[in-house]
């Protein structure tokens, strides 16, 4: 087994004792849980299933595997990404139909935070074969920090401020579609190196901007944007967005304007 092979295998027995320990909130007892798992082909100890649910074991790879095919994606277990996220972010809509979302919940719990992007890398949907990952500050860090530790990856952001001593840098503006108003994003030279490829994620999208902000600056400093991960999307204004439709773009949960 390779460094990569044995640093994947290792975050997925990790994950799943973490994915053990959210579904057993689902059962009064480790026997119900044991019958659940034996019902679907995994067989495992009581005294077992214990120690892997609270963090003192880990599975051999084996039945690492068995216990993801198991756990990833089950409904009845609430780990699907769509579940994950719904109960963990608020959501209303305003007097004149706008929806809000604080996703403050979600992005201050780390251990569902995970749980959701090592899912979402389960199911092919974040790619493993790029080199860093990239987000703007500051909602984004949290998510882009959790992806770059599951990949083994080095994690960047653009700040809206430009950094202090820090003489040579990438700048992209964003426009904001209502009032015109124009943010600059700011991002140091050489973060990431010519024809690295890069996966561009973030919390929230509404109009699209900032992240085809992201998409440009990663192909300003030579790098290659090889797809846009983001948790939530609201509306579909962003859909229309040309450089946004260049690369694989994809969001775990839409919330449509009524």
């Amino acid at each position: 087994m390779s460094s990569a092979e044995s640093y994947n295998d290792a975050q997925e027995k990790l994950m799943t004792l973490n994915l053990l320990k959210m579904g057993f909130k689902n059962f009064e007892t480790l026997e119900a849980m044991k019958n659940h798992l034996s019902e679907r082909g995994v067989e495992i100890s009581i005294a077992n299933l214990s120690r892997y649910i609270n963090g003192k074991a880990l599975p051999k790879s084996k039945l690492k595997n068995q216990l993801l095919e198991v756990l990833v994606n089950n409904q009845e277990l609430g780990l699907t990404v769509e579940q994950l996220i719904d109960s963990h972010i608020d959501v209303w809509t305003d007097d004149v139909g706008d929806i809000g979302v604080n996703n403050t919940y979600l992005l201050n719990d780390s251990k569902t935070l995970k749980a959701i992007l090592f899912i979402t890398i389960q199911n092919g949907i974040i790619p493993q074969d790029v080199d860093k990952v990239i987000t703007a500050e500051v909602d984004g860090i949290p998510i882009a920090m959790s992806v770059a530790h599951l990949l083994n990856i080095d994690c960047v952001y653009a700040r809206r401020k430009k950094p202090f001593g820090t003489s040579n840098f990438i700048a992209e503006d964003i426009q904001s579609t209502g009032s015109g108003r124009i943010e600059t994003i700011f991002f140091p030279e050489k973060f990431i190196r010519n024809k690295e490829r890069v996966l561009i994620v973030d919390d929230i999208i509404r109009t699209g901007n900032t992240q085809k902000a992201l998409v440009n600056l990663v192909r300003k400093s030579g790098g290659i944007p090889t797809k846009v991960i983001i948790l939530t999307g609201i509306g579909s204004h962003w859909e229309r967005i040309t450089e946004l439709n260049t690369i694989p773009f994809k969001v775990l949960k839409t919330l449509q304007q009524k």
